[in-house]
């Protein structure tokens, strides 16, 4: 699998965020090929606070399915969303992902 990650920076003012997010996930949850949305709100890194408020993770089966994700106008539409609200405050990646089973005691 492949994924998208996309970093939130703490913003100003987080009422107005979460009332945005909400509608910028509906849009998210749009995307062709999508297969699993991961998100986490960050609250700390072992140092104390973090510049970070939110993690999200959009997950597809490979990077074909990706690739045809973001030349969807699905992705046109929440990409322009995302510049119009947060520009300069997330950070986008793609990575590969993996899942290791571990065994229990």
């Amino acid at each position: 699998m492949v994924k998208i990650i996309t970093l939130y920076r703490t913003p100003a003012d987080a009422a107005a965020f979460e009332r945005w997010y909400q509608q910028h996930l509906a849009r998210i949850e749009r995307l062709p090929n999508l297969r699993r949305v991961e998100v986490s709100r960050i609250w700390g890194t072992p140092a104390g606070g973090s510049p970070f408020h939110l993690m999200v993770e959009l997950y597809f089966e490979d990077r074909a399915a990706l690739e045809a994700a973001l030349r969807s106008p699905e992705a046109v539409d929440a990409s322009a969303d995302l510049s119009r609200f947060a520009a300069g405050q997330v950070l986008v990646m793609f990575a590969d992902a993996f899942e290791e089973e571990r065994g229990g005691p």
